[in-house]
């Protein structure tokens, strides 16, 4: 019975499960170690040929590798994305320059084979510019496609993935509309990344629309443009927003109701850091846009400029719990975020990330916005230099907020000596809330 019992703790459990379920286990490991489990036995020999996945993204894989190694790598590449005959379903295929050793004709290649085997999840990363298959952008069974390559995006006019949910872009150059069209053609598409890419100079729109996306992200080259662009975006049922821009010539977006949370930074070039109504009106028809946000993260250079606050706001952010506001370089007003508060009636939790100011808050002192007389209960303040008009600032929220629980402030750029007395002169200004903590970092 010891013997038996003793035998039966040493059986290759994992050898008795099912091919693809060895398959899908094989698809975790490294490329390289995936293959080294066909000399296990005869069983073994070719699992590895029918894994789902094929990842060659992660570069520390070819630490070491020779010119000799990289042609063998290459020349097994081949092998496996055309064997066996009958083509097993590859489902994801994640690839980067380094794996194809800089062969720009070897990587379409692979790009070709994976698209015919029903790939759903694409991911290409290339330090230069590639030519892309045009089968890539009439493929019915993907699902997720992401390429990070540098240069000029060409994309045929007769576009279509209709089963495309993720679609993550970044680095390219838009020189036409396309890119738009091939948005809009897919009617499942929930998730939308654009990341450091440029506008050429044909564009003179940027024209987004789907009602199935859910999370967009849209970040441009800071670049100086010989023109001005329009923005017209119908996502209505976005629920994510992040977009960081020069300022457009005007916006044109559809209202957000399900907006959950926002990213929004937006800068002016300094020759119109001057009021100009156009610009205000755009920046204000951007910001009317996401209003029913609930959490955002709202950095605008010259925002006392783009934005002039009057006694009747233009918009209002009824549902906004949650705000960040960032300056990074220009001096910030303090009469201008009051004035902004006053269009957030329901806030909860203020986050300020000012730098230098150069005025304070004195011309408001007794016109208390009412989100903090009735609902902050939570405040930080990051970049603290010990600066008066941030003191004001300070002063005036511990005097005027009835429900707040917790101050946070950050220091930077002090000494031990000067963070202490600054604490003191905190702890001992009036606080309206009983129940307020001053917390400083």
């Amino acid at each position: 019975m010891a013997k038996q019992a003793k035998n039966e703790g040493v059986l290759d459990r994992i050898s008795t499960l099912p091919d693809h379920i060895l398959c899908h286990m094989l698809s975790f490991l490294p490329i390289k170690d995936a293959v080294r489990t066909s000399v296990l036995s005869p069983r073994w020999r070719y699992l590895f040929t029918f894994m789902s996945t094929l990842d060659l993204y992660d570069y520390r894989q070819f630490r070491g590798f020779t010119r000799r190694d990289f042609n063998d790598f290459k020349n097994f590449v081949d092998r496996l994305l055309l064997f066996p005959k009958q083509q097993v379903r590859l489902e994801c295929f994640r690839v980067t320059e380094n794996a194809s050793d800089g062969d720009c004709p070897r990587l379409y290649g692979w790009i070709c084979a994976v698209l015919s085997r029903g790939i759903k999840e694409l991911v290409v990363s290339y330090g230069k510019n590639l030519r892309l298959p045009t089968l890539l952008f009439t493929c019915q069974s993907l699902v997720t496609l992401e390429l990070d390559i540098p240069g000029d995006m060409k994309i045929p006019p007769d576009v279509s993935l209709p089963n495309l949910k993720s679609l993550n872009l970044s680095n390219f150059l838009f020189s036409d509309g396309l890119i738009f069209k091939l948005v809009s053609s897919c009617h499942v598409l929930e998730e939308l990344i654009m990341e450091f890419v440029k506008l050429g100079r044909n564009i003179t729109e940027v024209n987004i629309h789907s009602l199935s996306l859910k999370r967009m992200t849209l970040e441009f080259v800071l670049v100086n443009r010989d023109k001005d662009y329009k923005m017209v975006i119908n996502a209505p049922n976005l629920e994510y927003f992040k977009f960081y821009d020069m300022l457009a010539d005007g916006y044109r977006v559809s209202s957000m109701n399900s907006l959950e949370h926002a990213n929004i930074r937006v800068h002016q070039c300094l020759e119109y850091a001057i009021y100009d109504v156009n610009r205000e009106r755009a920046a204000t028809n951007l910001l009317q846009a996401i209003c029913n946000v609930k959490c955002l993260y709202l950095l605008i250079t010259h925002a006392e400029t783009l934005i002039p606050m009057g006694p009747e706001p233009v918009f209002a952010f009824h549902k906004l719990v949650q705000l960040k506001f960032v300056n990074e370089t220009e001096a910030w007003v303090g009469t201008w975020i009051l004035e902004f508060l006053h269009c957030v009636p329901n806030l909860e939790i203020l986050h300020l990330a000012l730098d230098a100011a150069s005025e304070g808050i004195k011309p408001l002192a007794e016109n208390v916005p009412s989100c903090v007389s009735f609902h902050l209960t939570e405040i930080r303040v990051s970049r603290f230099v010990g600066d008066e008009p941030m003191f004001q600032m300070i002063s005036f929220f511990l005097k005027h907020a009835t429900v707040l629980e917790t101050l946070i402030i950050a220091m930077k750029y002090l000494t031990e000596k000067e963070e202490l007395s600054i604490t003191k002169r905190l702890l001992e200004l009036p606080r309206n809330s009983r129940s307020c903590q001053v917390i400083t970092e």
